[in-house]
């Protein structure tokens, strides 16, 4: 590898591309052939911000993205939330400003051909059988990252004798061999176990203790990040939401420890 080491030391790091947005790219940029987890108190809107990441990522450069998504069922749904994060507004009758049909349409036939809704109607969704689908739209459409939304929607292979850190071991071995061999973005949302209230009401931001397997998240993750709306607790729809990114494995091309704050829309 001494040619591949003395490209670095010639040209630098490879440019990975972000979104454009210089709070964002300095602290996390996705690198094909990584898993990234985005955790985050319940229905606090870290769906969504995958989807405006991902919609960012097909208008800039065209990526396809394949979902495994259950709890965003029906699909119909799913696709036109995204229609309306490309749109910036409501596109039901009850915007009377809403776009015409036709613009609609033209997003919506934008959107068909970049996101993949898997959900499987007659098939246990095991972890393998997931991957299978992943694979099939790898080859076939040419998807450049998959995403488990969320990673307990998933059924379990775990055996009687093994420790819930064990399985989650196992599984996310697979995973990286899988993100590694086809070269695409591997994104993972799961939902912390049991988050305990502080005593003004208000939630922790979550991290990878408080998923179901706690440590081997670090251990086998590449980035981890964690999606907080600081005054949920006080106002339901504060728009405010701090971003934390918690761990990232290559801060020479990836980004930075940290956090930074959006607004909700």
């Amino acid at each position: 590898v001494k040619d591949r080491a003395l490209s670095i030391y010639d040209n630098g790091y490879e440019q990975v591309n972000g979104v454009d947005i210089p709070e964002l790219d300095e602290r996390f940029k996705p690198k094909r052939g990584e898993i990234t987890v985005l955790t985050g108190i319940g229905n606090y809107g870290k769906s969504s911000f995958k989807k405006w990441y991902q919609a960012m990522r097909m208008l800039l450069y065209g990526e396809k993205f394949a979902s495994f998504c259950p709890e965003d069922n029906p699909p119909e749904e799913y696709y036109h939330d995204i229609v309306e994060i490309l749109l910036g507004c409501d596109c039901t009758p009850s915007n009377p400003y809403r776009p015409s049909r036709g613009v609609y349409e033209y997003a919506y036939d934008f959107v068909c051909k970049h996101v993949f809704y898997v959900y499987p109607k007659d098939v246990t969704p095991t972890p393998q059988y997931v991957m299978e689908v992943f694979l099939e739209l790898i080859v076939k459409e040419n998807v450049d990252g998959v995403d488990i939304d969320p990673f307990n929607q998933l059924d379990s292979m775990q055996k009687s004798y093994q420790r819930e850190d064990q399985y989650l071991s196992m599984i996310l071995k697979d995973v990286k061999r899988f993100a590694l061999l086809n070269s695409v973005c591997y994104n993972i949302i799961a939902h912390p176990k049991n988050p305990s209230y502080k005593e003004d009401k208000s939630l922790p931001v979550a991290d990878m203790y408080d998923l179901a397997g706690g440590a081997m998240w670090g251990n086998k993750i590449d980035n981890i990040i964690s999606y907080h709306r600081p005054k949920f607790h006080e106002d339901k729809n504060s728009p405010e939401v701090d971003v934390w990114l918690q761990k990232i494995k290559r801060k020479r091309t990836g980004g930075k420890l940290g956090y930074f704050q959006i607004m909700l829309d």
